[in-house]
């Protein structure tokens, strides 16, 4: 029978109905430094607590990226806990009933159990959330978003420690005959996520009774278009990977705003559609195209099957605009320098002229919510003589309008439109084909770089015979696009740590040990004989004969 969903109107008893608000990429932190923009993240988090808190909802739900920075400053998790026991810490009673086991949804916890039913704590409106790639796991696989729900001020849900085979087991709820299960899968490594995907390794758990009356949610944090031709996964998840059994799908990650939730038909015969809702990012951190657009948050009703999307404007954005210009001969003149640039050259002055008519239109569209000053960004297209003309200077251009603009030294950025010479004809898709090959047999990461590396080596002293090339190799990894300056200390602590533990749990005697891989786990087929190991071994079973020999001295009734 074929789910009937809808985004149009939607009545129904206050008491069935569950109301969500949705929203994600906070990046509380973002520009903190920045004498113009450091309260921009701060001030919109705040509206987007203050629109649930005005809209009555039962619950807030965030896709992700909270936090800009994997380690936020100490002002930026300062001021998301004050407004989070601000917004989110009342006597209101939460109408939604938690019946899933809180210890598996929330197996990362000391705290097995969903924070507005934790006696010790007087939450009045719940957030759910995921991690995100900003504010993901590092070092000892701690996010700093699990100290805020350590706190008990929000609740993180789809952690994954595993990160080969995926088990999603969902958030259930419940609101009068109203039943929603609520999936999630905090930010992974793409291309590990869509092999999951592809092999059919990530199963999703769904409630035994009555499956077919529950509305499900999926929480993504990836990327969604393709992202890359070297790889064969394109650096992202496809729609296609999402089962069909879920209602809607909330993708986080993707800063453009695509909130209004959009069908797509099961590929299958039989089989229903799902409705996917992009909520984009709440402030603008890359000056991009894509980030130009209204941001917005959404307020989902939700009646059994049914459910409805109401899109919110958010009014302390600071505003956005993206233009370009193209400067050729017609618009800027041919008598043109080819080497060296005259002061105020015409493309300069063209340049102005459009950034001022930008500020001009910012002015007359901003109301008094938002921040005096606009983000203005122009892409400048070079094309014909100019393209032998050396660009302005940017950051001296810009002067002119440090008050005028928040980002006066990347103002402009330069295109050049070389003329597309062809000889004959050329199968392009041949030629495209080719370059994806070859793009792949160039690609080459941080952690090929160490398993090469420790594979290479002649001398034995210098082959990795505890730690493991995976889970080493991940550690540098983080260290180099993650700048965690302790992470490589920390994996060699954790991987010692689990030598030792694997040398008392094995027999007596010991003649390989094999090294870890990135979980933590034993390698396959990775024993090595390993001489200071058996020294420990021989140390370990001197103390427990040791032991022995006393406990039997003193007549105490203890075994070893």
């Amino acid at each position: 029978m074929r789910v009937v969903k809808t985004s149009q109107s939607q009545a129904g008893d206050p008491a069935e109905v569950v109301k969500i608000l949705v929203a994600s990429d906070i990046h509380v932190g973002f520009s903190e430094r920045d004498p113009v923009r450091f309260n921009d993240s701060v001030n919109t988090f705040e509206e987007v607590l203050k629109l649930a808190q005005a809209q009555n909802v039962d619950m807030v739900l965030f896709g992700g990226d909270l936090y800009h920075e994997n380690r936020p400053s100490r002002e930026a998790e300062h001021r998301v806990m004050r407004l989070l026991r601000k917004y989110c810490l009342s006597d209101k009673a939460v109408p939604l009933q938690f019946i899933s086991d809180p210890s598996v949804n929330f197996h990362h916890s000391l705290f097995p159990r969903v924070n507005y039913e934790d006696p010790n704590l007087n939450v009045g409106m719940p957030v759910f959330t995921i991690h995100g790639n900003h504010d993901d796991l590092a070092g000892k696989g701690l996010s700093a978003v699990d100290l805020l729900h350590e706190s008990g001020l929000l609740n993180l849900f789809g952690k994954f420690t595993d990160i080969e085979k995926f088990e999603v087991s969902p958030i259930l709820l419940k609101k009068g005959n109203t039943r929603i299960a609520l999936y999630g899968i905090s930010s992974q490594r793409d291309d590990r996520l869509f092999r999951a995907f592809h092999k059919e390794e990530i199963k999703f758990l769904r409630p035994k009774e009555d499956s077919e009356s529950w509305f499900n949610i999926l929480v993504l944090h990836q990327n969604r278009p393709r992202r890359s031709e070297a790889r064969n996964s394109g650096a992202c998840v496809p729609d296609r990977f999402i089962p069909q059994f879920f209602d809607l799908c909330i993708w986080g990650h993707e800063h453009e705003c695509k909130i209004e939730p959009q069908y797509y038909d099961s590929p299958d015969i039989v089989g229903n559609g799902i409705f996917m809702m992009q909520p984009g990012s709440t402030i603008a951190t890359s000056l991009s195209p894509e980030e130009a657009g209204e941001k917005k948050v959404a307020v989902l009703s939700i009646l059994q099957r049914k459910f409805q999307s109401s899109p919110i404007a958010l009014r302390t954005v600071r505003q956005f605009f993206f233009d370009e210009l193209t400067i050729d001969e017609g618009s800027a003149g041919r008598d043109l320098p080819k080497e060296k640039r005259r002061a105020k050259e015409s493309d300069e002055e063209l340049a102005a002229e459009k950034v001022r008519e930008m500020i001009a239109l910012a002015s007359r569209e901003r109301h008094s919510d938002q921040p005096k000053l606009p983000l203005i960004r122009l892409r400048i297209t070079y094309s014909g003589q100019w393209i032998n003309v050396a660009p302005f200077n940017v950051q001296r251009f810009g002067q002119q309008f440090v008050n005028a603009v928040a980002n006066p030294r990347d103002l402009i950025i330069f295109k050049k439109q070389r003329a597309k010479m062809v000889k004959g004809t050329v199968d392009k898709e041949s030629l495209a084909d080719a370059a994806k090959r070859r793009n792949r047999e160039l690609q080459v990461t941080v952690e090929d770089i160490v398993k090469d590396y420790f594979r290479s080596v002649d001398n034995k002293d210098d082959k990795l015979m505890v730690l493991g090339e995976a889970m080493l190799g991940k550690a540098v990894a983080d260290f180099v696009a993650k700048d965690v300056d302790s992470v490589i200390v920390d994996t060699i602590k954790e991987q010692l740590k689990k030598a030792r533990e694997y040398i008392v749990s094995k027999p007596l005697k010991v003649s390989s040990v094999p090294s870890f891989d990135e979980n933590g786990e034993p390698e396959e087929d990775s024993g090595q004989e390993l001489e200071i190991l058996e020294n420990l071994a021989e140390m370990r079973d001197c103390r427990l004969e040791a032991v022995k020999s006393k406990t039997s001295q003193a007549d105490v009734g203890l075994t070893v």
